[in-house]
């Protein structure tokens, strides 16, 4: 064990490791996410810009998000509490309320210095009160649901620059699948208004749009 946690201080998921007390996520689950998603995100997001998650859970992929974007600022989006109290379908630590006890403790130094903000909301309540034009890039994994999905782009339509870069996860083409809805949203999107899919795989289940120039 003492030796992987050497391994692990070179890492940049050792913070996140070691302050989530929900204990659902160990550092070797991160490591995966970050070693299939990252190069990706990494790809097609600029660095440097302003971005935000919308559905952050408890934190696991805000931390590849921050670390591969380097965002001047971030948005970390989600009700938590004013959701529920718990995550019915969540495993383990069911809470929201340490859902969201352990992201403010994972990002305390990037919160302290205004790079991470904290967004305890819903994300459409969230998108109204920005300015247009304000995010360079904002990642969707929320509801999965596809009239909120819907309800999101047509917001982010206006509150991602017209360079900037819609993306998400639980890409399911599946009509099947009960989150198919972010989907179906996504297509019918793209098909009425002037973006196009740079980037979409039902494997690792992301997708990114942009605006055509």
């Amino acid at each position: 064990m003492n030796s992987i946690k050497e391994k692990l201080k070179k890492t940049f998921v050792y913070p996140t490791y070691i302050k989530m007390t929900s204990g659902i996520y160990k550092y070797h689950e991160i490591a995966k996410i970050n070693s299939i998603r990252g190069p990706i995100i990494e790809k097609y997001i600029p660095k440097g810009g302003v971005g935000a998650e919308c559905g952050v859970f408890k934190g696991h992929f805000s931390r590849i998000l921050l670390t591969r974007t380097e965002p001047k600022e971030l948005h970390l989006v989600d009700p938590w509490y004013f959701l529920d109290a718990e995550w019915s379908w969540s495993p383990k630590n069911k809470s929201t309320v340490d859902a969201l006890r352990d992201v403010l403790w994972c990002f305390k130094k990037e919160i302290n210095n205004k790079k991470v903000i904290v967004d305890v909301r819903d994300d459409l309540d969230l998108l109204k009160d920005c300015p247009d034009g304000y995010f360079d890039w904002v990642y969707i994994d929320s509801s999965h649901a596809y009239d909120h999905t819907v309800k999101e782009l047509v917001l982010l339509k206006k509150k991602v620059k017209s360079s900037g870069i819609i993306c998400g996860d639980d890409w399911r083409p599946d009509i099947h699948h009960r989150h198919h809805g972010v989907y179906k949203a996504v297509n019918e999107f793209i098909s009425e208004n002037k973006y196009q899919l740079i980037y979409a795989n039902d494997q690792n289940l992301q997708w990114f749009i942009k605006k055509i120039c």
